[in-house]
């Protein structure tokens, strides 16, 4: 079985708004999936980690249990982490730097999003679908089962949680061109691998911290020009989900 765990970087509700695209252009959902057997050690070494570290303000053994790391602190480096730039990697290693995980990211261009379609769909929730899509594809091929957590957002979770539920119980559907006939068809992706799907908060969760520096890490490597030394990156991009029948399967840039 697989423990998913799930974080968004660049929301904005009005995201329409001209001003709202300037401050964010970009939406990020990023997944991590990590085998249950794996997951406890992994936790042991990551807080083991960050104790040697000795960072001030910082309950290593608390990490996951009440406390977290931000991985905006890190990713702007103001402050204690501006001046210590060693300690940025380092921390940047330990949370993203694992043998044991799959990422999965999707980034939404919300202005190519705009321009695409009459009737752009939030990318909040596209990003979130398109995500689960990827999840169900990858467990599904291994024959194993996946539980979600998912970083709660507070001012949308009734909702999501709304729509979450209906596309687990319903499938993902779409439209794709036949490459024998050069025709559109219809498709329909049944979730049935994914077991349950809940909302935590990452100050509980290690697992939602990791998705949280992949989420925002990615962010930044975009918004920066896809710089391959961007920090962080080099740790991502190894451990995307390689599909060998479908491109973008574990990054993925809509439109």
């Amino acid at each position: 079985m697989f423990l998913v765990f799930v974080d968004e970087c660049g929301y904005q509700k009005n995201w329409k708004l001209q001003k709202s695209i300037r401050q964010q252009p970009l939406h990020v959902v990023a997944a991590v999936a990590i085998d249950s057997n794996d997951i406890g050690q992994m936790y042991e070494t990551m807080r083991s980690e960050v104790k040697k570290l000795k960072l001030p303000k910082t309950n290593a053994d608390a990490l996951g249990k009440g406390e977290e790391i931000k991985a905006s602190s890190i990713d702007r480096g103001k402050g204690f982490w501006g001046k210590n730039q060693q300690l940025r990697d380092e921390v940047r290693r330990i949370y993203l730097g694992h043998s044991q995980v799959t990422y999965f990211v999707v980034c939404i261009d919300k202005v190519r999003h705009l321009k695409t379609y009459s009737t752009p769909d939030d990318p909040a929730d596209l990003g979130l679908k398109l995500v689960l899509e990827r999840i169900q594809g990858f467990v599904g091929e291994k024959r194993q089962k996946a539980l979600v957590l998912i970083d709660s957002n507070k001012r949308e979770e009734a909702a999501q949680r709304s729509k979450l539920f209906q596309l687990i119980r319903m499938g993902s559907t779409g439209f794709a061109v036949s490459r024998f006939y050069g025709t559109f068809y219809k498709w329909n992706l049944q979730m049935r691998d994914l077991l349950e799907v809940h909302f935590g908060d990452s100050k509980y969760s290690l697992g939602l911290q990791i998705a949280d520096f992949l989420a925002r890490h990615t962010y930044s490597w975009w918004k920066n020009g896809k710089q391959q030394n961007y920090p962080g990156w080099c740790f991502i991009e190894p451990r995307l989900c390689k599909h060998p029948n479908h491109q973008g399967w574990g990054y993925k840039e809509f439109p």
